[in-house]
Parts: structure tokens; sequence; C-alpha cells
């Protein structure tokens, strides 16, 4: 997990969702300099949400789906960047969010907001059912959802999906080890609001001959998963008192749905039939 440094303040991301992202020039263990967002979070944010671990857990298990993600990590106010980066408004908006790292992830030129209305012509079939599956598996409603938010960046060449803090919503609670998404599972029972999700209608109104093997990708990628492959990022995490969530139910959840691909995957056909 790398730990970036930040050394100059650019601007607010006014467009950057609730969080108001930042900008800022950070440096990294190769002493190159990189443009990246910082999220500034509330103390709330990461006690009851566990806002930075669940970015980082999407980021890693996206990557984990072949699915491009931007370059993550933590970053580091120092006292010194604090001191001469930040000016008067800054530094206030400082003062209510939560101390220590920042949630991370580099900028890139030239990406901008997908455009709802124009999916089609720049998402492959196949690219519009792995991240529908994804956001399924992750539980993500971010991506449309009722803020009808994309959170997908895209350019000439590619997209990058973002935005992961409000993934795996059954481990906010550290306090109990039931978990009523895998019992309903064991059911038969997937409660996801998929009507909520951007691609829906586009993954809704293909033809049953393509839907038929719509989720093959994401079948393949799920069942080669490797369920310990957050570990790293929660020690890491938890070494440096930024709160996980339930992670235990995290790994239980993940080992259920991977145990049973074929399961999962006709489930989500239930939901676009």
């Amino acid at each position: 997990m790398q730990i970036y440094e930040a050394i100059s303040f650019q601007e607010v991301i006014n467009a950057g969702g609730s969080t108001y992202p930042w900008r800022v020039m950070v440096i990294d263990e190769q002493q190159q300099i990189r443009s990246f967002l910082a999220k500034i979070f509330t103390e709330r944010q990461l006690l009851q949400q566990h806002a930075i671990a669940k970015e980082l857990f999407g980021n890693i298990l996206a990557s984990e789906f072949e699915l491009p993600v931007p370059k993550a990590g933590l970053i580091n106010f120092s006292e010194i960047f604090i001191k001469y980066q930040l000016n008067d408004k800054e530094k206030k908006t400082l003062q209510t969010k939560a101390k220590g790292y920042k949630f991370g992830c580099e900028w890139v030129n030239g990406m901008h907001i997908v455009d709802a209305n124009n999916l089609r012509s720049h998402f492959k079939e196949y690219d519009l059912a792995t991240i529908f599956a994804f956001d399924n598996f992750v539980l993500n409603l971010d991506r449309g959802g009722y803020r009808n938010k994309p959170n997908l960046l895209l350019n000439d060449d590619d997209f990058l999906l973002i935005d992961h803090e409000q993934i795996f919503h059954f481990a906010d609670d550290v306090t109990t080890s039931y978990n009523a998404v895998i019992t309903d599972f064991r059911n038969d029972v997937w409660q996801y609001q998929a009507e909520k999700h951007l691609f829906y209608p586009f993954l809704k109104n293909l033809t049953p001959r393509v839907k038929q093997d719509i989720f093959g990708t994401f079948w393949h990628y799920l069942k080669g998963l490797n369920v310990d492959i957050l570990d790293k990022a929660e020690l890491f995490l938890t070494e440096n008192d930024i709160s996980v969530g339930n992670y235990l139910l995290i790994k239980e959840y993940m080992t259920e749905i991977k145990a049973k691909p074929d399961k999962f995957c006709d489930l989500l056909l239930q939901k676009i039939a």
C-alpha cells in the first residue's frame, strides 16, 4: 500500500460529488511527482461508513476483474503542506474533517464524467455486463442509484471506475456476525436494486440470445477470485488506525459468492430478464 506525500494544493473539484475532492500534487516512493485527487472525509464517514477502506477495497477488487481504475493509495497532509500550501478557506474546511491519511487516486488528464444518455457508443455489451455484475458483487448502489451519479470517467480510448465508498453496506456494523445478504443468497434471493443501476435499461433490452452468456467474462473472474486479496490492505489500514468495518463479514461474503458463481450469475440474469 503506497503512501503519497502532498506537496502542493491545486484546486477544489466542485463537480466531484458531495465530498468535493481536492486536486493536489504528490510525490511517490520513487520521488516522482503526480497529480492526485484527495477525498476529504468526515470523522463520521470514516467511523460509520468506513469510507477510506471501502474506496481501497473497491479499487483493488475492480482490478481483479480487470476493470480499469485509477492508481490509488493514501495521501499524507504534513504540517508543512497545511501551513504553506492551504489558504484560510481550505484550512478551515480541513478542521471539520477527519485527521490522518486521506484517500487518493490519480488524476487522469482528458477524462470526463460519462454521459448516461450516450453509453452504447462508448461501451461494448460485455463491458456493460461486467461492470453491472461487479457492482452487484460489491453491492454498489452508487453507479446510477438514487443520486443518479455515473461514477465513470471516460476519454476517447478508455474508461475508469471511481467512487466506491458506499460498497459492502452490510459490513458497516462491526458488532454483528449476521449477514442478511448471505442468508438471502443461500435462499436464491438477490436483493440488489438492479433497476437503479446506470446500465440496467441497456441490459434489460438485450435479446434473450445475447443475455444468455452476457455475464461469462464476470463468471470467469469470479471463479478465479482470490478472497484473500484484501488482507494486506486491511492489515495496513488497521495498523494506521483507519476503520475497515466488519472485515470478517466481507471475507465470508466473498467466499460464499465465489463458491457459487453459476448461481450468482443466474440471479443476475433474473434481474435483467
